[in-house]
């Protein structure tokens, strides 16, 4: 398995561990790494189509009578 993390986050955690324990818990950390990128992606996708359901049901301005 290799040890190699796309964020700063996780690479500076899985240093900070005593070399004695870094491979027992790599897996852990590597899941925790792919749960969190995973998160990040859903609530990106889930903003952008809660912003394109809010244009689509944004009712165009009405113009204002002489009455």
């Amino acid at each position: 398995m290799r040890n190699e993390f796309v964020t700063p986050f996780w690479r500076a955690a899985f240093k900070s561990l005593p070399p004695a324990v870094r491979e027992r818990h790599l897996p852990q950390l590597k899941a925790a790494e792919r749960w969190e990128l995973a998160f990040g992606e859903a609530i990106g996708a889930f903003s952008r189509a809660r912003k394109a359901l809010a244009r689509l049901l944004q009712a165009p301005p009405r113009s204002r009578s002489a009455h």
